[in-house]
């Protein structure tokens, strides 16, 4: 029961990028990015902000954000394995989105942990990112 109550949460969540929920930061005046990058965009705030815990050698919850996409995109969450850390296209369930957007956590806690919250362009980027990912039959593009 409640992962229902947690897709419903997710569901309510949806494009608006939380605007409005409690403990969530409001994203709705930042403008999309058009075609945001892994490598040029999304790493630099990664490694920035994440790879200190997951990284290389041990990165925590087996989530390896030195590694570009292959980590996260389409690969269940260690937290809650009924969704997945990025859902190309869908940042209203992609887990790891909620993680550095959301103060009331489902579970754990807030990324980064024991930090300041990334800024709210850097969270747009991540959330413009999401959105714009497209899957191919033959990998990411």
């Amino acid at each position: 029961m409640h992962i229902a109550w947690l897709i419903l949460l997710l569901l309510l969540w949806a494009d608006s990028a939380l605007a409005g929920v409690s403990g969530c930061d409001d994203l709705s005046a930042i403008a999309e990015t058009p075609q945001v990058d892994i490598d040029s965009d999304i790493q630099a705030i990664f490694d920035n902000h994440c790879v200190v815990c997951h990284g290389p050698p041990s990165p925590i919850a087996f989530m390896d954000l030195s590694a570009g996409a292959r980590d996260i995109v389409t690969v269940p969450s260690f937290q809650i394995p009924e969704l997945n850390r990025i859902e190309p296209g869908q940042v209203s369930m992609s887990y790891l989105f909620f993680k550095i957007n959301c103060s009331n956590q489902l579970s754990g806690n807030r990324m980064p942990r024991d930090a300041p919250p990334l800024s709210l362009n850097d969270q747009a980027l991540i959330r413009d990112w999401i959105n714009q990912i497209l899957i191919f039959k033959d990998g990411f593009e």
